[in-house]
């Protein structure tokens, strides 16, 4: 038997990467000590940006102009942004990034339909709906008719 047609498994080429339990390299995942940490970092940004925002809102700003309130809507923005960021340094927010990554592979994938498909079909389901809908009206018709002959 050759060597190509055996069913020897092949060794791993990556004999120092260890896989987790969904099959992913360890090195992408921190320890649950620093996940934990990342979390709380987060989780405090947010709350520090909201009550910021009611606070600036409610005791500093008596007459807002424009500006102000742009600048306030940026750091507002810009808040939630550092703390979305620091949550995807989490073993959950990198899962996300690689499920993000591989539906973003698979969409790629995809074979779309051609525009003549896309008409085709649109015109199918157009008809199917006519069809459809002259079918319950002659049953409402018929109906109609039979409720007045029996109530009159």
């Amino acid at each position: 038997m050759s060597e190509t047609t055996s069913n020897k498994v092949q060794p791993a080429k990556k004999a120092n990467a260890k896989k987790t339990a969904n099959g992913t390299d360890s090195k992408l995942f921190v320890s649950p000590v620093v996940s934990a940490i990342f979390w709380t970092i987060s989780i405090v940004l947010v709350v520090a940006v909201i009550l910021g925002n009611w606070y600036y809102t409610s005791f500093v700003a008596v007459d807002e102009g424009n500006l102000s309130r742009l600048l306030r809507v940026a750091i507002v923005i810009v808040g939630f942004a550092v703390a979305l960021i620091v949550a995807l340094l989490t073993n959950k927010g990198r899962t996300l990034l690689q499920f993000g990554r591989q539906s973003y592979t698979e969409l790629r994938k995809v074979v779309w339909p051609t525009r003549q498909e896309a008409v085709q079909t649109t015109f199918i389901v157009f008809v199917a709906v006519c069809v459809v809908s002259l079918f319950l009206y002659l049953c409402d018709i018929v109906f109609l008719q039979l409720v007045r002959l029996f109530t009159l």
